[in-house]
């Protein structure tokens, strides 16, 4: 794993450029401190830092070609490039390097812009092709990997961190109104904008082409397809889902360097060690746990599951200490602000994989693929009411009524009410919206509001939905969460462990294995309480029964006992006071009213995290406050 940077200056590139790329590596040198690299040409800089993986003797970059007229920026790993260096060494190509990084490079060669599409694994890459005068930047089909760019005054600059370009552009730096809104509308940032005016993200599956002239031209590439079913049923399909989950993580397992796994005591990160076991031998496995808060603690299942299969387990114990000192570290790794409290222990648990192995394995994008979150049971709930009405079967209406009221409250059935005569596209807004759309306007300040006027969140999110190529409900909720929510979850997955220096992979989200996941009838994948069918049927006889049939408990710092507890007060004083009373984004009686609730009934607590991590983000990228972790 590797961090690139550059400029493209069609008229020619200057010390100003020169110094700028250089100034970037520094920056993001935590997400390659073992070797750094630079190409400075007529029209481009590249510049690049190196976390040796594979082939750890070879593989400096930027790289080229034989006669050095194409160039390689490229961060990632590409898992099926043995196969691919193989095939190109039959067309005559010749190879300098064991790298992934080469291979690349060759196919430019054979392919163009089209060698995205042989590519199996996650990347991020800037390519100069001098002969054309053409860049091409690209990104994995997942978006596991990042890509930042930036384009104005006739340059092109991009960086694997919007960090990268804002500090060394402080007219990049303002914050975004529309992504503001985005952040509390949806806790996600839609339509590759970012938390700054200035910086554009590379959408997933999608390249870049700019030939100096004119704008840069995006281009999708691919896209996974909800619409064209399996005929495979049964166990033929678990079959299926097992080889290509086995084939995955084995090629995951990759490395000139040691390979651990994550192990949270849960089915996905369970399931993804059991099947790694059988390929190394003394497997590491990591968890961590919180002070004192034992109903959020899955140690126990951690613990279970790494003595099934005899792994060395490590732990880390997460508390309270020194919380805003730690989250203003993790935010400004981040670069954004965030919804998961998550983020927060994973933090301190890719430090404690640090200390043994540079490659880790996690369970990441089982959820969209499988059915795994509550909401797509209360998405099937809601269908069978609108069925019931429709079919006037008024019974099965009421008990469905009473279900939903008894599952999720007087509040939720009235939310339910509402919409229940609403489209698709709109109920599934609403189940997945941060502040809900009726309470959202009173959060923001009469000042903030005119200034968003003329934007609603809603319509991006309706045009990103209506590309599901499946008219079925629950498809188009594991069509939105992994084109949406998906990509906030990689973030962290991709921020925190570099911020150690670390490599983390994501099997699940092998493309074929989406592929085929995304043609499952969406009744095979929940049905009634019983998430992720096909996924436990995988997993019996390689993970504990009593892990695969426990109630799924995401991995998420107890944020309710901490801000209820000891950091009650720091947390008014850190929202209320100071800094945040000037911003002018709020209503300061709404954000008032917030923090009573979370601190006193203990309710809108995730909303107050919200809002401490967008606080936190403004005083570390506008402000310009703590410390220079870039120095």
């Amino acid at each position: 794993m590797c961090g690139i940077a550059g400029v493209v200056r069609a008229g020619g590139i200057n010390e100003t450029d020169i110094a700028r790329a250089q100034k970037m590596a520094k920056i993001i040198r935590h997400r390659g401190p073992d070797d750094e690299g630079i190409r400075q040409a007529e029209n481009y800089v590249f510049v690049h830092r190196r976390l040796s993986i594979i082939d750890l003797a070879h593989g400096h970059q930027p790289m080229s070609n034989e006669d050095g007229s194409i160039w390689l920026a490229y961060n990632g790993e590409i898992y099926n490039f043995r196969e691919l260096r193989e095939r190109l060494l039959a067309a005559g190509h010749v190879f300098q390097t064991h790298c992934d990084t080469e291979v690349i490079i060759h196919l430019y060669e054979e392919e163009g812009s089209a060698c995205v599409e042989k590519l199996n694994g996650m990347f991020a890459f800037a390519l100069y092709d001098e002969n054309k005068k053409r860049l091409l930047l690209a990104r994995d089909r997942i978006g596991i990997k990042p890509l930042y760019y930036s384009f104005a005054d006739g340059a092109l600059r991009f960086a694997s961190e919007a960090k990268a370009l804002v500090q060394t552009a402080p007219r990049l730096s303002s914050p975004d109104p529309q992504s503001i809104l985005d952040f509390f509308a949806l806790s996600v940032i839609q339509e590759g904008r970012t938390a700054f005016s200035g910086v554009s993200e590379l959408l997933p599956a999608h390249t870049l082409v700019w030939e100096g002239s004119g704008k840069p031209q995006a281009t999708r590439y691919w896209r996974p397809s909800y619409e064209v079913k399996t005929r495979l049923a049964g166990i033929e399909l678990t079959d299926a889902v097992s080889d290509l989950l086995t084939d995955a993580i084995k090629s995951h397992l990759v490395s000139d360097v040691p390979v651990g796994t994550y192990l949270s005591g849960g089915l996905d990160s369970s399931l993804v060690s059991s099947i790694a076991d059988e390929y190394i031998s003394g497997l590491n496995t990591f968890s961590a746990g919180f002070v004192g808060e034992e109903a959020v603690d899955e140690r126990t299942y951690a613990r279970e599951m790494a003595a099934s299969i005899g792994s060395n387990h490590h732990e880390i114990e997460v508390g309270p200490s020194d919380f805003l000192t730690n989250l203003r570290r993790i935010i400004w790794h981040m670069d954004e602000p965030t919804l998961s409290p998550g983020v927060y222990p994973y933090y301190f648990l890719c430090g404690l994989v640090a200390t043994s192995v540079k490659v880790v394995l996690g369970g990441q994008g089982s959820d969209e693929l499988f059915g795994g979150y509550p909401r797509y049971r209360m998405g099937l709930l809601e269908r069978n009411l609108a069925g019931s009405l429709r079919r006037g079967r008024l019974l099965h209406l009421a008990n469905g009524l009473m279900e939903y009221k008894k599952r999720y409250g007087s509040g939720g059935l009235k939310n339910e009410l509402r919409r229940f005569n609403a489209s698709d596209s709109r109920r599934i807004y609403e189940i997945v919206s941060g502040f809900h759309p009726r309470r959202l306007p009173g959060l923001f300040s009469e000042e903030f509001k005119r200034e968003v006027s003329g934007y609603d969140p809603m319509i991006s999110f309706f045009r990103s939905l209506d590309e599901c190529d499946s008219k079925d409900l629950i498809d188009r909720m594991l069509f939105n969460d992994f084109h949406n929510m998906l990509p906030s979850i990689l973030r962290t997955e991709d921020r925190m462990s570099m911020a150690h220096s670390i490599e983390s992979r994501v099997p699940f989200l092998d493309h074929r294995l989406v592929e085929l996941t995304a043609s499952i009838s969406s009744r095979e994948k929940v049905s009634g309480d019983d998430p992720k069918l096909i996924l436990k049927s995988v997993a019996r006889g390689k993970v504990p029964d009593s892990i695969i049939d426990r109630r799924k408990q995401g991995f998420s710092a107890p944020i309710d006992s901490w801000f209820t507890g000891a950091l009650g007060g720091e947390v008014r004083t850190f929202l209320l006071d100071g800094p945040a009373a000037g911003r002018g984004y709020f209503n300061r009686g709404a954000v008032d009213g917030l923090i009573t609730n979370a601190l006193e009934k203990r309710k809108d607590i995730w909303r107050v995290w919200s809002l401490v991590t967008f606080e936190m983000w403004c005083r570390i990228f506008i402000d310009g406050e703590g410390p220079d972790y870039s120095a």
